[in-house]
């Protein structure tokens, strides 16, 4: 149904979509890392250092691999490191699900693709928490060690569980998304300057803020996975408990609502060696402070 209420839209505004896609073609740039083949689809990674352990690095909920790119910089003069485009964002394939399991298949078939062999330290944001803990869950014998970015935890997404308030806003944001995902082809998003993956991009990658920030597919990307992020949440749920030795840190935004430090106080319960780091920073620690970030991942190589 969601294909067929886009297309119309599409159809019946067929001026505004011309429009649109000659201004996506001027805006078009090619991928500051590389495209991959791989058994999942084709994405885009961009990989950088070398060393006996591999970083491999998720972003939020509608973010991508450039949102990585200062502390990526950083790690990969002292590590193997790995960022990628989530299907649907940047420059990798489109989309057609939007749950943690399949995203977890995805990064399996980067890393076999790449030939990693190392072990693996994790790190994720946001949403990407939910990616990497699930990864780790299936991956045990080659994880060693997680960074939580500002990460959310399950019960961020479990609808079951909502009060009336976190309801509301759920359902605001998957109708704001799926709004989204309807116009983008004839550049409502565009008009609105509403970019996925935000706003703010490292001013050295500014060149590619409107190609992946207005792209349809990136539209379609976050509304699935905000649509499917129950079936995420669940997954994550009923999944494998990491082992209790893994060291994991955990860093915290400024953000001291009841709600959001609840997450970050679970996230310490998942094993026996967690640090903790506490900053008065905002949600995107990893864009304000690249160097606290690195820091905290070079600690686990």
């Amino acid at each position: 149904m969601d294909y067929w209420i886009r297309a119309a839209i599409t159809s019946l505004l067929f001026p505004a979509s011309i429009i649109n896609t000659l201004l996506s073609r001027k805006e078009k740039q090619p991928p500051p890392g590389k495209l991959i083949l791989t058994e999942r689809g084709i994405f885009h990674v961009i990989e950088k250092g070398q060393g006996p352990v591999t970083v491999l690095m998720d972003a939020g909920l509608s973010g991508q691999s450039l949102h990585w790119h200062r502390v990526q910089e950083i790690l990969s003069r002292h590590t193997h490191t790995i960022s990628f485009d989530r299907k649907g964002y940047g420059w990798s394939c489109k989309r057609k699900y939007g749950d943690g399991i399949n995203t977890v298949k995805d990064m399996e078939a980067i890393v076999s693709a790449l030939g990693v062999n190392s072990p693996i330290v994790l790190a994720g944001h946001s949403y990407g928490g939910l990616n990497v803990r699930l990864f780790a869950s299936e991956n045990r014998e080659r994880v060693k060690g997680i960074v939580f970015v500002d990460a959310v935890g399950e019960g961020r997404y479990l609808t079951g569980g909502f009060d009336s308030k976190r309801k509301k806003e759920w359902q605001k944001n998957l109708v704001m998304m799926k709004v989204g995902h309807y116009t983008a082809y004839i550049g409502l998003p565009r008009l609105l300057k509403m970019k996925v993956g935000g706003k703010y991009i490292f001013p050295e990658l500014e060149k590619y803020h409107s190609c992946v920030g207005y792209s349809p597919k990136a539209y379609e990307a976050v509304y699935k996975e905000l649509k499917d992020s129950n079936v995420t949440a669940q997954q994550i749920l009923y999944s494998r408990p990491l082992d209790r030795s893994l060291p994991l840190t955990v860093i915290q935004s400024g953000n001291e609502s009841g709600e959001w430090t609840g997450y970050q106080d679970r996230l310490k319960e998942l094993t026996d060696h967690v640090t903790e780091i506490k900053t008065t920073h905002g949600h995107n620690i990893h864009m304000e402070n690249p160097e606290l970030v690195a820091d905290a991942v070079l600690k686990h190589i």
